[in-house]
Formats: C-alpha cells, sequence, structure tokens
C-alpha cells in the first residue's frame, strides 16, 4: 500500500469513527432514556439484543445503591470529635482520619440511614454531615463474544443497513 493510499485510509477511518462515536453516544441517551421509561412503566431494567433473529446479549439499566456522602464535613468533624477522638489527625488542617471515615461510609451504606453503632457503648448516633445520596443509573449493554461475531459477520455480509445507517455530516460548502 502506498503512503498516499495510507493515509486516504486513515481519513477515511477517521471520518468514519468520528461520525459513529457521535452517533454511539445519541443511541446510548435514546437507549438510557427508554430503560429508564420502561422501569418506570414496567418496572422492566433489561431488554434483548436480537440481531437478526438472534439474541446476541442484554441493554441494562444498573441502579447503583445510594452511598453515604460527606455533605457537611464541619458537622461531622465536631461530632467525631465527641465520639471518637483518636480517630481525629491535626495538623495544619484538622480531618478525620480517611481510613476511619472510609469505614464510617461503609457501615452507613450498609446499614441504610446515617447512624453509628459506637462499638464500646453500643449507643447508636445520628451522624452529622453525612447523607446518603443516590447515584446516578447508567445503561450496561453485555454483548457475549458469540454476539459480538455474530455483528462482525452481519457487517461483512452488508445486513446491518436496516438496524443501522449511518449519517455522515455533509461536507462544508465553499462561499463564492
Amino acid at each position: 500500500m502506498s503512503l498516499k493510499d495510507q493515509a486516504t485510509r486513515v481519513a477515511i477511518l477517521d471520518t468514519l469513527v468520528k461520525a459513529m462515536t457521535d452517533e454511539l453516544k445519541a443511541a446510548k441517551t435514546e437507549l438510557e432514556t427508554g430503560l429508564r421509561a420502561a422501569k418506570a412503566d414496567t418496572g422492566t431494567q433489561t431488554i434483548a439484543v436480537d440481531l437478526n433473529g438472534a439474541d446476541i446479549g442484554k441493554a441494562t439499566l444498573v441502579q447503583n445503591k445510594p452511598a453515604a456522602t460527606v455533605t457537611d464535613a464541619d458537622k461531622l468533624l465536631a461530632w467525631v470529635r465527641t465520639v471518637a477522638p483518636t480517630e481525629i489527625t491535626t495538623r495544619l488542617v484538622t480531618e478525620i482520619r480517611p481510613a476511619w471515615l472510609s469505614q464510617l461510609k461503609k457501615q452507613i451504606d450498609a446499614v441504610g440511614t446515617p447512624e453509628w453503632a459506637d462499638p464500646e457503648t453500643g449507643v447508636i448516633h445520628d451522624v452529622p454531615g453525612i447523607e446518603l445520596i443516590g447515584r446516578a443509573a447508567y445503561t450496561r449493554l453485555t454483548v457475549p463474544a458469540e454476539g459480538k461475531a455474530a455483528i462482525a459477520e452481519a457487517w461483512r455480509n452488508r445486513q446491518l443497513d436496516t438496524v443501522f445507517a449511518l449519517e455522515l455530516p455533509a461536507g462544508e460548502k465553499e462561499v463564492a
């Protein structure tokens, strides 16, 4: 292959990749919107991916569990000073020891409420400055090796035209 042919190939592939990337972003957004609507309407969170009548994978709306998040560091620090002062490190800046804070957040995640049980006294404390905040759902696409092979075969056999029509942007017009 000549250098000119290589440059042409790169230009074509670059243009196609950019167009496909834009198309993929739009398609993923549309899929996620559809899955969110299906979950709200019918509770459906997973849908099969079908190619030419064959099941080649699935698309799933994944909803993360809420996670403990520090929302007011000053309130949390004041509280830790009263219940576990040895877990505070004082430097130029006073902060809760990261390992202890991580453990506290894990315990709150496990319980599902911003409370902490003192291991020495058994007293349950409301923890100020930490809230359980929901994390955004996302779409997970699972296509096993067989599904990928089926897509590649359909691409080679030009059977994807009814499923996928890539719209390439029009070229810039010259101004006279």
